[in-house]
């Protein structure tokens, strides 16, 4: 399924933006987004870390965790975080609800067109890239890079990893160069960090739900006229994931061949022109509709 099912959003909580709501405008200088799908067992101990850096942090923040449809007890498990009171240098902890599972790229949108802050954090829900690591990627954020992308694929990446995952990502990155897509080396990291005008791109123009959202946010970008750069970090395996290496390998490399396609047929002047709007001063994204935001 391609692009996000808005209807989808759960609206019968407290907190609901209406349709017509303006972008959400924390005034943070980074907004941490974490997409979440059956984490009960690990987004506890990965807000607790999160949270302890952002308080002591010498930067404002907001964090946003989107609930992907979770069938288990994952927002009950965020609640007591969530807060509008600032700790420290945290501005806020906030939920966003999907009630039916879109896919992790449907979330991250999500994610993307409620964060206010000026620059965006995406990192996954096991901590396999802890926050720490944005130390690495900030300096790479110049006026005109859109996405600067954590890798386990450069000389300089620090990476616990079991071997299959390592095997796979490596003919996937082939697959890659041979349809000439190969934006980075390491397009699948769970790890990137957004302008906020590449946000605002994306927001408005991504429609890929499933695992080769990270390629298309990198593909559009580049096509609205952003730098896209990539920076080694420390990662490590975490067992539990809701990915199956070898299986969505093969998916992901169908997928790619859909994809591809698929961005022929967009305009670039619309990017473009989306990119020149979100730099206008006082300029709001075009709201969503209604998104359940818990706090």
């Amino acid at each position: 399924m391609t692009g996000t099912d808005w209807s989808s959003l759960d609206s019968g909580v407290a907190g609901t933006i209406s349709p017509h709501t303006p972008h959400h405008d924390s005034a943070a200088d980074l907004s941490v987004v974490v997409p979440m799908y059956r984490e009960a067992d690990r987004i506890g101990a990965t807000l607790d870390d999160l949270i302890g850096f952002l308080t002591e942090w010498n930067r404002t923040s907001e964090i946003i965790l989107v609930d992907d449809g979770s069938p288990d007890n994952t927002a009950d498990i965020v609640t007591p975080y969530l807060t509008e009171n600032r700790q420290g240098m945290l501005n806020c902890v906030r939920l966003v609800r999907l009630d039916r599972n879109q896919g992790k790229g449907g979330a991250v949108r999500a994610g993307l067109a409620q964060s206010g802050g000026g620059m965006i954090l995406m990192m996954d829900a096991d901590n396999a890239a802890t926050i720490r690591e944005i130390q690495k990627l900030l300096p790479a954020l110049t006026m005109n890079t859109g996405i600067v992308a954590g890798s386990r694929a450069l000389t300089d990446s620090d990476v616990e990893a079991v071997k299959f995952r390592a095997l796979t990502g490596l003919v996937f990155r082939g697959a890659l160069a041979a349809l000439g897509m190969n934006v980075i080396r390491d397009t699948q990291c769970g790890y990137k960090l957004y302008s906020r005008d590449a946000a605002r791109v994306l927001a408005e123009h991504s429609t890929e739900n499933g695992y080769i959202f990270d390629l298309e946010h990198m593909l559009l970008a580049k096509r609205a006229g952003l730098g896209i750069a990539e920076r080694g970090i420390k990662w490590h395996h975490v067992d539990g994931g809701q990915v199956s290496a070898i299986s969505d390998g093969l998916k992901m490399l169908r997928e790619c061949l859909r994809l591809k396609k698929k961005l022929a047929t967009i305009e670039t002047s619309k990017l473009r022109h989306t990119l020149a709007e979100s730099r206008k001063p006082d300029v709001l994204v075009e709201a969503k509709p209604a998104v359940s935001v818990t706090s």
